[in-house]
């Protein structure tokens, strides 16, 4: 059966854990059609950021141009922020009224550029060149509250590859470009983030097997801490493109960093409460029965944790993009160990597949899953979006006592009836089914009990997708296939 496109209604999901938290998972929504050469960054960088959810800025580039593309009260405004020759890795970050991106340009003799508008992208800066001209990847940067820029990014010579760092404050770069890893390594794929002085990287070093390194400053990014003699950790065969979130929690005076990273196929997360003296075992937090990797992770400083990624089906080719989804997990507990979702319901795949997914935090309670979709068909590219909203709970209904509803439905497919047993008595539940499209086509309100008989009457066969709702609280979703 050829795939469709996920319906679009809004799924709320409910985790029985210690921090009490609702997350919703917004509808799929269209951002712009583009040129089928259209890309996200998709290693280490931040694609969205804004002030709020009317307020916001999300970009992406084709080989010459870089868009920045404005929301402003629901109504999104592409601008062109830059044209070039060979670029690539455009990425962005966010403080108070200015946007800052960044990226790589040319291929051989490339550079790492910067640019930054306070007008919303009407007017920009001159380019601000970050590196010197060589063989220079995956640029990342981040704007810190104190108006420092930080940026980190790697370079080639033939000795090895290094990865560098560099702060821009007042007009000007502080220092000269500062080698973070091993001089004697392969650093690839940093990531930066700051809070306040504080500056944190993270970055994957060969030869191979990859391994995740970290590294912190304490002054702004003026001198780092020494190299640590061995990597987060020794325990994965290979690991690699590591992206960086910080977390506080006030109620107990603690401070959390976090780290993601693909390795083997799978989505990795540590966890460290010291700054990177030390980490946590490394959590698998993606489905194992798919393949996975290109990691981003957000927080807040409620408990919050969602982390995108990229997967697709065991055994695809990483260059088939019709089978590549965006997958999405999250914990309301701070991420630790085994409080995470499994295969929560934010997932877009259609029959064009849906690739370099990024999770992006816009403030404390609203996050958007950003991706792409090829459509081959019509040759262009589909930049799509879906809100996700958190938001701390001061009650506690049934869903978050560990009692995690469950369905099963036989037979699926069917063509005449079906049944759906439940582990729980529901009273004054509804059933709303959808078809491909996000439309209502069937709903069974007020039932009661454990069983739930359902009818096929006119539906023609098909894909369709239920959902189950009590008390305003989208308890359960799952997908029905009706035949002949």
């Amino acid at each position: 059966m050829k795939k469709l496109l996920l319906p679009i209604f809004t799924l709320i999901i409910l985790l029985a854990q210690s921090v009490r938290g609702q997350v919703l998972i917004d509808t799929v929504s269209l951002v712009s059609y583009e040129k089928i050469n259209t890309r996200f960054c998709f290693n280490n960088s931040k694609l969205m950021a804004g002030n709020n959810v009317a307020n916001r800025y999300i970009i992406y580039y084709n080989p010459d141009t870089i868009f920045l593309n404005v929301n402003q009260s629901g109504i999104w405004t592409r601008k062109i922020a830059y044209t070039g020759d060979t670029i690539n890795s455009a990425t962005l970050s966010f403080y108070k009224d200015t946007i800052w991106i960044c990226w790589k340009e040319g291929n051989i003799s490339a550079q790492i550029k910067a640019m930054y508008t306070s007008d919303k992208g009407n007017s920009w800066s001159s380019v601000i060149p970050v590196s010197l001209v060589g063989k220079v990847a995956a640029p990342s940067i981040y704007a810190a509250k104190n108006g420092k820029i930080h940026f980190v990014w790697s370079m080639e010579s033939k000795a090895d590859t290094t990865v560098y760092y560099n702060v821009y404050s007042n007009g000007s770069f502080l220092d000269s470009p500062y080698p973070l890893s091993n001089l004697t390594g392969q650093g690839e794929w940093p990531s930066v983030i700051a809070i306040g002085d504080t500056v944190l990287s993270a970055w994957r070093e060969g030869p191979p097997p990859t391994k995740i390194w970290f590294r912190s400053s304490f002054n702004g990014g003026r001198s780092w801490n020494s190299l640590s003699p061995i990597p987060t950790t020794t325990l994965l065969p290979i690991s690699k493109d590591p992206n960086l979130a910080y977390a506080y929690d006030s109620t107990i005076n603690t401070h959390y960093v976090y780290i993601v990273f693909d390795g083997q196929n799978l989505i990795y997360l540590q966890r460290s409460i010291d700054f990177g003296n030390s980490w946590s075992i490394p959590d698998t937090i993606s489905n194992l029965n798919k393949w996975s990797q290109f990691a981003h992770i957000e927080c807040n400083n409620k408990g919050f944790v969602g982390i995108s990624y990229e997967q697709r089906p065991i055994g695809s080719s990483l260059y088939d993009d019709t089978k590549k989804d965006v997958g999405f997990t999250y914990s309301t507990n701070w991420g630790n160990s085994g409080s995470f979702s499994v295969d929560t319901l934010a997932y877009a795949h259609n029959g064009f597949g849906s690739a370099y997914p990024a999770f992006n935090k816009i403030d404390d309670n609203n996050f958007y899953l950003a991706w792409l979709t090829k459509d081959k068909v019509n040759n262009k590219m589909n930049v799509l979006e879906r809100l996700i909203h958190f938001s701390n709970t001061t009650g506690i209904n049934a869903y978050e006592q560990n009692i995690n509803p469950r369905i099963n439905i036989f037979p699926n497919p069917f063509s005449t009836q079906t049944t759906l047993q439940t582990n729980m008595n529901f009273k004054n539940t509804t059933l709303n089914v959808y078809n491909f499209a996000g439309q209502t086509v069937k709903q069974i309100d007020n039932f009661a009990g454990q069983t739930i008989l359902f009818n096929r009457d006119n539906l023609p066969n098909g894909l369709y997708y239920i959902q189950l709702k009590q008390d305003n609280n989208v308890i359960f979703t799952d997908k029905i296939i009706i035949t002949d």
